[in-house]
């Protein structure tokens, strides 16, 4: 191979490599599953095993869709009343994207946050590509979380699902509504007695 054809390589090489430390995340073309579709987060504790609403897989691309690889993705929780579990502390989750740009991770937390602007905000490379308003957990007793799903919380659900109290913390989809589809959810949550 002539010197001129191994220079262009690798000035081609430089510069792919370039392009790659300078693609930015887009929060546009980025997603966060299923974050996105429930207008809100899901929290709540991991054992025996985590909810499915509550594992956020999140892909992080640029503005032309091509995926971001290998870059921090950092997730906080800002609500007071929205507690991690121990074992994060005081937060927040960090994890890096994998070669497809993707970020797989369980949320173990509990309590409610509805209409709180920035609950639960997620940032790429130090750009924020969301800020959730609404971070719920079938771990809410109607005053606070403990690390576990049980009675007190059955009780402050019932009364959201029976409309006796307003469906705002057990509303996990953000519908307006507390009904059969986050009885789903926390039935999950309740059977298991899920916690911490």
């Amino acid at each position: 191979m002539s010197r001129g054809f191994q220079i262009l390589g690798l000035v081609s090489l430089i510069s792919v490599g370039a392009g790659n430390a300078l693609a930015q995340p887009s929060p546009a073309m980025s997603t966060v599953a299923p974050a996105d579709a429930l207008n809100g987060v899901v929290v709540a504790g991991v054992n025996p095993a985590p909810l499915p609403a509550t594992i956020l897989t999140i892909t992080v691309n640029d503005a032309a869709g091509v995926p971001v690889p290998f870059i921090p993705v950092r997730i906080f929780l800002n609500a007071p009343t929205t507690p991690w579990c121990p074992q994060v502390g005081g937060g927040p989750i960090i994890g890096m994207t994998d070669a497809a740009g993707v970020m797989t991770t369980k949320m173990p937390a509990g309590g409610c946050a509805p209409n709180f602007a920035g609950a639960c905000t997620i940032w790429a490379a130090g750009v924020q590509i969301r800020s959730y308003h609404n971070v719920k957990s079938p771990d809410w007793d109607g005053a606070g979380a403990n690390g576990i799903v049980n009675l007190a919380d059955l009780l402050a659900f019932a009364a959201e699902f029976n409309g006796v109290a307003p469906p705002m913390c057990h509303d996990y989809n953000n519908d307006g509504l507390c009904n059969l589809n986050d009885l789903v959810i926390f039935g999950a949550a309740f059977s298991r007695a899920l916690k911490c």
